[in-house]
């Protein structure tokens, strides 16, 4: 996949995300250059962070003289997760760590997909490992690999290790590695992979309806690790080597 495309699609990707919208709805954006849509993306942030700030502010004000565990349970119970999404950006990142440790994690996990990862750097930092854990855990089985890599490009690397060691589905690891934007940072991860587990990633890939995902991630390996993939294979499967050295010959980084 070209860059310019791999751009607009996720450009489409996040745009779909923020509007809660599913399917092809929105498929005339596609004529949109990338830049454009990166354009219409931020407005669309700017609006949803700032477009009723004179509502957020004094809520968040109020919540501060409120213990945690009640905040997250008046959001839970009565506010719903679009508007606990909207006020955790008035908040101190520390404090809305703080009340989301009290939800239940499928009510975290439907805050989580009205929140731009990009927004929430901070709050992703100090999330503590194991809320992180079982938010993926939750997301996976809902099958949004889109948020979690986004929130794998904002998430510190070696919380990122973690993650990835913990997915047994190598399936998995490929869609989410696919819709990380920073492809190149989550691929030095997989040179400390073990042989089996990258050998595994490519059988899951090439014979499977992800060699177009695995052919995108790797357009973003290194050398060392294109040239560590191959020996792997190499000394285990002549078929796989050939759909692996197909897939390097068929590679677009324009």
């Amino acid at each position: 996949m070209s860059n310019k495309q791999e751009q607009k699609e996720f450009e489409l990707k996040s745009i779909n995300n923020l509007l809660g919208v599913h399917g092809n709805e929105l498929s005339f954006l596609e004529k949109l250059e990338p830049e454009e849509m990166n354009m219409l993306r931020n407005k669309i942030i700017l609006f949803m962070q700032d477009g009723q700030k004179e509502i957020w502010v004094p809520m968040a004000k109020v919540s501060k003289f409120m213990p945690n565990f009640l905040n997250a349970k008046v959001s839970e119970d009565i506010l719903g997760p679009s508007i606990a999404a909207n006020l955790s950006y008035h908040l101190h990142p520390k404090d809305a760590i703080g009340i989301a440790g009290h939800f239940s994690i499928k009510f975290f996990c439907d805050v989580l997909e009205h929140l731009v990862p990009e927004k929430i750097e901070a709050m992703i930092n100090q999330s503590p490992f194991d809320l992180m854990r079982r938010a993926v855990n939750e997301l996976l089985s809902r099958r949004n690999y889109f948020l979690i890599g986004s929130l794998i490009d904002y998430t510190p690397i070696d919380s990122v290790e973690k993650i990835a060691r913990g997915i047994e589905n190598l399936g998995e690891l490929i869609s989410i590695t696919y819709n990380a934007r920073d492809k190149a940072r989550v691929l030095n991860l997989f040179k400390k992979f073990d042989d089996n587990k990258i050998y595994g990633v490519m059988v899951a890939g090439l014979n499977s309806n992800l060699s177009e995902e695995i052919k995108t991630i790797y357009e973003h390996a290194d050398q060392e690790l294109l040239d560590k993939t191959k020996k792997i294979i190499q000394g285990k499967d002549a078929k796989l080597l050939e759909k692996y050295n197909d897939m390097i010959n068929h590679f677009d980084k324009d």
